[in-house]
């Protein structure tokens, strides 16, 4: 067995996410003979939602599909995908940065255009202009968490050369790094921005107002775009579907978020309904985006990537099928 294979073999082991609700269907799918796809997903979050809804809703297994949803760092689903240990990826702003680099891979769907973070610091701090000389945790170097302190800071008239941004992981380590007061501020995603502010923490900005960019959706490989264009076409439309339900009935949504898909952490009762009126209105019944967030998705991998000649959207986002399927919807 390759090192690739055995490398997905152990994700898959360790982080399918199915319920025993979901294990029944996923038992009946196999005896329906139903194709098989895998998908990585990067978090269990707010823009994983559309996923977790059309699986279970049904609307994969109306498409024929029998889905498998296995959680993995955002960088890992495209290497996943396009080692074809998956078929799809959600980590559309590691798949930008990928394309950039003349990867063969395409974002294919978004979920939404504002990035569900705020910029969230320790109770003393009551502004931007206060980070100066401080901590900043992030995802790591060209994380989306990162790009977005660094917009917040620009924006805010600080340099960030001003203040020392460091790797603390994804949302839920850095939030122990802040509680152990290891660094003074962080760009932190829902619901996290919410417990911490319940907590005490102050939040200085909202991403959202700031930046525009993909977060959340569909990436895939070109090769899959042009060898298997139904299949894609089927799991876009049980997305897109799961898209609008989410945004059109608040109600379910909420009741949605309680359950044991999204981890909205221990307080899911409480909090799901902020959730959902910050994050809902945001979700993308049409699941395209601009060419101007394109453009600058794309100009901000270059600044990190350098690539030799300059990118252009179309080698980076392949839109054309939710465009058909978004028509037949509606």
């Amino acid at each position: 067995m390759s090192m690739e294979r055995c490398i997905a073999t152990l994700i898959a082991l360790s982080f399918i996410l199915l319920s025993p609700t979901a294990e029944t269907a996923f038992s009946a799918d196999k005896a329906d003979k139903l194709t098989q796809v895998r998908m990585g997903l990067a978090a269990r979050s707010t823009t994983s939602m559309p996923f977790f809804v059309a699986k279970e809703r049904g609307f994969f297994r109306e498409e024929g599909l029998d889905i498998e949803l296995i959680v993995m760092q955002a960088i890992q689903t495209i290497q996943a995908t396009m080692g074809n240990s998956t078929q799809f990826a959600s980590a559309t702003g590691s798949a930008v940065s990928s394309a950039v680099q003349g990867a063969d891979i395409r974002v294919i769907f978004a979920v939404t255009d504002r990035p569900s973070f705020d910029l969230i610091a320790q109770p003393n701090i009551t502004s931007v202009q206060q980070l100066r000389g401080k901590k900043i945790g992030t995802g790591g170097v060209g994380s989306l968490a990162e790009i977005l302190a660094r917009r917040i800071l620009i924006a805010h008239n600080v340099r960030p050369e001003e203040v020392s941004i460091l790797a603390t992981g994804p949302s839920h380590l850095t939030y122990l790094s802040l509680k152990a007061k290891v660094i003074d501020a962080a760009p932190l995603q829902m619901p996290l921005t919410f417990t911490a502010q319940d907590e005490g923490f102050r939040k200085l900005a909202a991403a959202g107002e700031f930046y525009q960019s993909v977060q959340g959706g569909l990436a895939t490989t070109k090769t899959m775009l042009t060898e298997q264009p139904e299949l894609v076409t089927k799991v876009v439309r049980a997305m897109l579907r799961a898209t609008r339900l989410i945004k059109s009935d608040r109600k379910y949504a909420i009741d949605f978020l309680k359950g044991p898909w999204v981890d909205l952490g221990k307080n899911a009762d409480k909090i799901a309904a902020r959730v959902y009126d910050v994050a809902g209105p945001d979700f993308l019944a049409s699941g395209v985006v601009s060419d101007e967030v394109q453009r600058q998705m794309i100009a901000d991998a270059s600044q990190r990537v350098k690539p030799k000649q300059p990118v252009l959207p179309e080698q980076v986002f392949d839109f054309s099928i939710v465009r058909k399927v978004s028509d037949t919807l509606k």
